[in-house]
């Protein structure tokens, strides 16, 4: 492949830049916030399970998160409060990964790497503050107004890179985005952990040198 085909690269952050879950699935920041904060999960169940007009824009975290601490019976008497809960939630959510953003230092030297997550406006901010200077810029569902895997996702993402299809690389965990993408015409790579065989990957793709 010549003339590096692939012009710009998107990465997931949950699952790919960062990694903050444990076997079993939850979220490790959260794993001393029943001793912490009294929540169990239960409560995280009504947290994350009605969150989806959050990531697309349509409502902030504070206001998704103060209407089920003030209406959830589950959240009587819990004594934190919503702000509590957001500075408890941001302060240990902190599992970037080393490794990963090595390579995006490497890459960025070949080809422009760009962040594209499904995330809401606190947690999008919080990320740039950890990562953002390693990426030329960052694609966020609640901006966009869509989330992976929608074809509003990824077509806003090569207006906004006037770039075509062909051009675009996503590295995501979730099978479903990745073909979402690839319905879009883009390169993909579903990550699971396997740096070395992204590197292999990247190699193939004259991205990285052999």
């Amino acid at each position: 492949m010549s003339n590096n085909k692939i012009k710009a690269i998107i990465f997931d952050v949950d699952g790919v830049l960062f990694q903050n879950h444990d076997n079993n699935g939850k979220y490790l920041w959260s794993k001393n916030a029943k001793k912490d904060l009294g929540l169990s999960s239960g409560h995280f169940s009504h947290i994350y399970g009605s969150d989806t007009d959050v990531i697309r824009g349509k409502k902030t975290k504070q206001a998704h998160l103060s209407h089920i601490f003030a209406t959830n019976h589950l959240f009587e008497g819990l004594g934190t409060t919503v702000d509590d809960y957001i500075d408890y939630w941001l302060k240990h959510d902190n599992g970037v990964d080393p490794k990963m953003i090595n390579l995006v230092q490497k890459i960025n030297n070949i080809v422009p790497c760009y962040i594209g997550t499904n995330q809401e406006e606190l947690r999008t901010k919080h990320i740039l503050d950890l990562i953002g200077e390693h990426f030329l810029g960052c694609f966020a569902s609640y901006d966009l107004g869509f989330i992976k895997p929608e074809q509003g996702f990824f077509q806003h993402i090569e207006k906004a890179l006037s770039l075509l299809p062909h051009e675009l690389l996503l590295i995501d965990d979730k099978k479903n985005n990745t073909i979402g993408a690839q319905d879009c015409g883009w390169h993909v790579y579903h990550y699971q952990n396997d740096t070395r065989e992204l590197m292999d990957f990247l190699k193939k793709h004259e991205i990285m040198n052999g």
